[in-house]
Order: structure tokens, then sequence, then C-alpha cells
């Protein structure tokens, strides 16, 4: 054996102690969330995988590997023969700051990102007033929906705390792999559309429904409702009743801007409830937040 090779060993043996390092300092909250999650043991979080992870990274331009930027995993992110105001999947136009991926103890995904907005199914959407990447449609439907394509099947972001997992694969731009990238997310973690979990910003928290689907190189999204709950409203006026962001006059209801970073997302693979629906959803995701992490209260679980 090579003289070089148990320095070798020892030199690689130390460079993963740094990044294991770095990922469980990442993975704890920052000091006004951690009161919140005290159920959780961060120091049994691993790595969920650490090149998927920096993907995100190189993608939004934050590494020394510059020429990765609006790149994610191979794919140039820049649609040919398309003005820049409308190059929409570029990572630098909405970097997902994803700073960790975590499996906790408890099989939970954690990941701690950026959080933009997401309203598909909105009364807005609905009624002729949506944003430019806006859809009627939400990816998930409730169970037992007769008609998909109905309103009422549609996950609504103003009422509903939903956030958004990749599922699109964009065969515009990844052509024949389209279904690979669009289920790379759902192959690392196990999570699915239905599933549940909480969101976390600062000292303010809601249990959440994985509700919507975005594009394979984008993590850290969530409706309005979720917004409201934890304190960081973007409907610019609410209906009597608060459950409809509505606006002033036939405009964009939305003050349409994210939170840039340590947002805290906690999913749960195979927690989708078969009987979950418009009237019961809200009971469900605060018992199931109080049986996995203890919390209670806030302004979604009174």
């Amino acid at each position: 054996m090579s003289s070089f090779m148990p320095v070798r060993m020892h030199m690689f043996a130390s460079l993963l102690g740094v990044l294991l390092a770095i990922q469980a300092n990442a993975a704890e909250p920052p000091t006004q969330s951690a009161g919140l999650l005290n159920a959780i043991d961060f120091s049994l979080g691993v790595p969920l995988d650490e090149n998927y992870r920096l993907a995100f990274q190189k993608c939004d331009g934050t590494t020394a590997e510059r020429r990765q930027k609006d790149h994610f995993l191979g794919f140039d992110l820049k649609l040919p023969n398309v003005p820049d105001a409308k190059q929409y999947y570029l990572c630098s136009r909405d970097p997902s700051n994803v700073r960790a991926l975590l499996r906790l103890g408890d099989g939970a995904v954690y990941w701690r990102s950026k959080m933009a907005l997401d309203v598909d199914g909105s009364w807005a959407a609905w009624n002729g007033l949506p944003g430019a990447t806006d859809l009627k449609e939400t990816a998930y439907k409730w169970p037992g929906s007769g008609d998909p394509s109905a309103r009422s099947a549609q996950i609504n972001p103003d009422r509903i705390p939903y956030i958004v997992i990749p599922t699109a694969g964009l065969s515009k731009i990844t052509g024949s792999r389209s279904s690979e990238m669009g289920r790379m997310f759902a192959d690392k973690t196990g999570l699915s559309l239905g599933d549940m979990g909480v969101v976390v910003y600062k000292d303010q928290w809601t249990p959440v429904l994985i509700g919507d689907g975005g594009p394979f190189m984008r993590l850290g999204e969530g409706s309005s409702r979720v917004f409201e709950a934890i304190g960081e409203s973007r409907c610019k006026k609410w209906s009597n009743d608060g459950q409809t962001c509505v606006g002033s006059g036939n405009v964009y209801p939305y003050k349409n801007h994210g939170l840039g970073g340590d947002v805290i997302f906690i999913a749960y693979p195979g927690s989708r409830s078969a009987d979950i629906n418009p009237q019961n959803a809200i009971s469900k995701l605060c018992a199931f937040a109080k049986e996995k992490l203890k919390l209670t209260g806030g302004r979604t679980c009174p």
C-alpha cells in the first residue's frame, strides 16, 4: 500500500467531518425558531443528498462555480428566443437558497430555504386576475373530487396553508429526461403531494399540506395562507371574512414577493390522509403537527 494512502484517507475523513459539521450547523434552526422545535433532536439529522442540495446553490449563482449559475444538474435553464423579462425558470431570478436538506431522526424531511409565494388555485386565478405564472389548478386535488379540473377540487391557497415540492420536469428544458427530473425530489425524499408537515419562520409556525407542484429547479414555496399564518401577509386586501384575497379593484391582489431565507420546512413522507377535505383539513393538519412536533397555538391552530 502506498504511504500516501493513509494520508489521503485521513484527509477524506477530515473533509467529510467538516461537511457534516457545516450541515449540522445549517440544520440548527435560527435562534428565534429554536423554541418551537424542541421536539427535534437535530444531532440525528443526516444530509439527504449533498450533491442535490448543492445543485440548487450552484444554480442560484452563490457558489464559486459561477459558470453553473442558471444551470441545474447540467440543464441550461435559459429558454432560447424568449425575452429576459419572461425567463421565469432562471434560478438567479428566484434563488432557492437551500442551506440544509436533511433526513431527521423520525424520518421527516427537513429543508431550510427561501419561501416564494404560490397562489395556484386562488380566487384571483379563477376570476381573470392571475399573475404571470399563476394557474387555476393545483397539482394536488382533494380526495374524492368528482371532476379534478373543477374549482372545488383545487386547494385554495387563501384558505389552506400549503407548500410546494418540485414535480415538473419541464420537457422544453429537459427533453426526454423530463419525467426523471420531475420525480427526482420525490425519489430522493419519499415525499408526495398530500403529505403533511409544518413551516416555521422566526417565532411563528403553521401546519401545512403539500398542495402543489413546481419546477424541478425550485425549492421553497408557500401559499398565501402560509404567509398570513407566519405574520408575513402577502395580500393587499382580504375579504370581510378574511378567507379570500380580493385586493382593491380589478387588479392583482397579492404582494408578490417572498422571504429570502431561513424558512424551515418539515414534511413527513407517507402522511397523506385519504379522507382530508376542505372542511376538516385545518383540524387534521393541526392534530398532525401536535402529534409529531408537540406544536399547538399559533394563527392556524388556536
